[in-house]
C-alpha cells in the first residue's frame, strides 16, 4: 500500500467515511463519495487505500482503536455504571448507528471483522480488567476473578437492545444490567 495521506487529509477522509456509512451504509458507500465528501482526489483515497474494505477498516480503527480508561469511582457497581452509561451513550450516537451497520458487513468480510473486533472488543479489554482488579483490590472481589465473562455479557446485552429496539439506552437499562446481571455474574466462583 502506498503512503498514506496527510494525518489532517486522513482524519477528514475518515469523518467522510462515518459520515456516509451513518447515512447510506457500508453497501451503498463508494469511494467516490468519500473522496467526494472529503474534498480529496479519487487518486488520494485509492494511494492511500486499494478498496473499500481496507478504507472502512483504517476509518473504524482510527475512530475507536484506542484503549479506554476507565473511571474510578471507588466501587465495582459506580465503576460498572460508568461503564455501562459510556457503552450505552456510544450505542446512541450515530457512531453507534455505524456499528450497528457495519455488523452485516462483517459477517461477509473477514478483515473488517478482525478489525472490529480488535476495536470495540480487544483495545477495550484492558478496561474491565482494570474494573476487576480494583475491585479485587478493594475486596468487593474474590482474588482471582476475572473480566472474561462480563465483557462479553455486557457487549451481548447492548447489541441485542440496540438490534431488537426492545426499549431505550437509559440510566434505567443500566441500572437494571448493573444490579441484576453483571453484579451477579463478577460474584459468582470461577
Amino acid at each position: 500500500m502506498s503512503p498514506a495521506p496527510k494525518p489532517e487529509r486522513r482524519e477528514a477522509i475518515c469523518e467522510a467515511v462515518f459520515e456516509l456509512l451513518g447515512e447510506v451504509g457500508y453497501d451503498r458507500m463508494s469511494m467516490d463519495a468519500v473522496a467526494a465528501r472529503a474534498r480529496a482526489s479519487k487518486a488520494t483515497i485509492y494511494r492511500g487505500w486499494p478498496n473499500k474494505p481496507d478504507l472502512v477498516m483504517d476509518a473504524f480503527e482510527h475512530r475507536f482503536g484506542g484503549s479506554y480508561e476507565p473511571q474510578d469511582t471507588g466501587t465495582l457497581r459506580g465503576d460498572l455504571m460508568a461503564l455501562l452509561t459510556a457503552a450505552c451513550e456510544v450505542a446512541n450516537s450515530p457512531d453507534g448507528d455505524v456499528m450497528t451497520g457495519l455488523l452485516t458487513a462483517v459477517t461477509r468480510n473477514p478483515e473488517l471483522a478482525e478489525t472490529f473486533r480488535r476495536c470495540v472488543y480487544e483495545a477495550k479489554r484492558s478496561a474491565y480488567d482494570t474494573i476487576v482488579r480494583r475491585a479485587v483490590d478493594r475486596g468487593e472481589l474474590p482474588a482471582g476473578a476475572t473480566s472474561d465473562l462480563l465483557q462479553e455479557v455486557l457487549h451481548a446485552l447492548v447489541l441485542n437492545r440496540t438490534m431488537w429496539h426492545e426499549g431505550p439506552l437509559d440510566e434505567a437499562f443500566a441500572t437494571r444490567v448493573v444490579d441484576r446481571v453483571l453484579l451477579p455474574v463478577l460474584r459468582q466462583p470461577a
